[in-house]
């Protein structure tokens, strides 16, 4: 029981180290200055710099397809649906998240501009098989689809190492407020709360066996 408890409390205190990390790091990004080309963010992800939910504005066109890709989306009373389609910028594709609709309503994607702005989400990368692990903190991926699919052969030609999570034109890029998830960082106290369980386990042990006459201080 001893060993589990201590266990416990280091597995705590290793989640503790990756949350800070990782909070620094979407800090870092969020509070950076807007990214102003796709050739930026490519050279982020290269570097491994802090990059998620790090603002941007480009230059974009929407490409020619068929229909929307559409993502699930919670809402408070309802539920609805994200759209996603490739753009192009600098001779780069990469998925857009636009506009959400409601359940049965038609995936009718809005014009985009030329500039556009928002805040880039960077995911695993599928084609590659990269796994979701504490150093890369990478907490989503694209679902890679069969070339029989409708689309994907227009997909095979998008980088889905990130999207790009689009609020409006790049005229609000200025004004484009710092976005950061709410993520709770209770692991030192999780960590606490074990140790001291070992702790207590290992004193009430000392004294049980202090009382059978096992166990003595000289």
């Amino acid at each position: 029981m001893l060993s589990i408890l201590i266990g416990l409390g280091t597995w705590q205190y290793q989640r503790l180290d990756w949350k800070t990390v990782l909070l620094a790091e979407i800090d870092t990004a969020a509070n950076s200055a807007p990214l102003t080309s796709i050739s930026q963010i490519r050279t982020a992800l290269s570097d491994t710099s802090p990059l998620d939910f790090r603002r941007f504005e480009i230059e974009a066109r929407l490409l020619p397809f068929d229909a929307p890709l559409r993502v699930y989306i919670p809402r408070e009373s309802d539920f609805g649906w994200r759209l996603f389609a490739p753009i192009e910028s600098e001779g780069n594709k990469v998925f857009a998240a636009l506009n959400i609709i409601g359940d049965g309503e038609d995936a009718v994607v809005l014009p985009i501009n030329e500039k556009i702005a928002g805040y880039v989400r960077v995911a695993r990368d599928e084609k590659r098989r990269t796994r979701s692990t504490p150093a890369q903190n990478r907490w989503f991926g694209f679902n890679p689809l069969p070339e029989t699919h409708d689309w994907g052969a227009k997909v095979s030609e998008v980088d889905v190492r990130y999207y790009l999570d689009v609020v409006g034109g790049a005229e609000q890029g200025a004004e484009l407020p710092v976005k950061t998830p709410e993520i709770r960082n209770n692991h030192f106290e999780y960590m606490l709360t074990w140790f001291s369980l070992a702790l207590i386990l290992l004193v009430y042990y000392m004294l049980i066996h202090r009382r059978e006459g096992r166990v003595g201080w000289s």
